[in-house]
Order: C-alpha cells, then sequence, then structure tokens
C-alpha cells in the first residue's frame, strides 16, 4: 500500500478494502429498500481509475461493484470516497 500523507486516510482505505468490513458497512448503513435489492456475498473491489473524456486520469479511494439479488445482469457500483477536508462541491466531483 502506498504510503499516505494522512493517516485517516490509510486506516480508511486499509479496513475498507476488505470485503467483509465493506460488506459490514452496506448491510448497515445502506437504506433497507436499497440494501434488500443487493447481493452482497457477489461483492467485488473493481479498479478505481478512469479516463474522462478531455484525457485526464481520475482515482477513486475505493470501488465496488456488486450484483442484484434477482440475479439479473446490472452492477450497481459502491465509491468509497474518503474526505478528510469539508469539499463543498463533492457531488459534482464523484459525478465525473
Amino acid at each position: 500500500m502506498p504510503d499516505l500523507a494522512n493517516p485517516h486516510d490509510r486506516f480508511f482505505k486499509e479496513s475498507m478494502s476488505h470485503p467483509e468490513v465493506a460488506t459490514d458497512f452496506l448491510r448497515h448503513y445502506t437504506p433497507p429498500e436499497v440494501s434488500r435489492l443487493l447481493d452482497l456475498a457477489s461483492l467485488e473491489m473493481v479498479p478505481g481509475s478512469f479516463v474522462d473524456r478531455e484525457l485526464q486520469e481520475h482515482f477513486s479511494d475505493l470501488l465496488y461493484k456488486v450484483a442484484l439479488l434477482d440475479g439479473s445482469s446490472a452492477h450497481v457500483y459502491i465509491l468509497f470516497e474518503h474526505k478528510s477536508y469539508y469539499e463543498p462541491l463533492v457531488a459534482l466531483q464523484l459525478l465525473r
């Protein structure tokens, strides 16, 4: 794991990189009407980097995908993005 300047970031990334911890978090903090649709046993970490239309590379802290419980082929991507400081436009940043 790369050395991160902020110990809170390091703790977050290390703990949430364990699928059982991420599963537990989702089970307890996702709204029930959403969590009952998810097959949490299928939770899988996926690469969290991508290149946008302007060819700029972006990275997320952690990204998981999970299948729907009804077996459909759709996936839900769950982005864990730790913020060490207040970011007023975080929703727009995450939509990028």
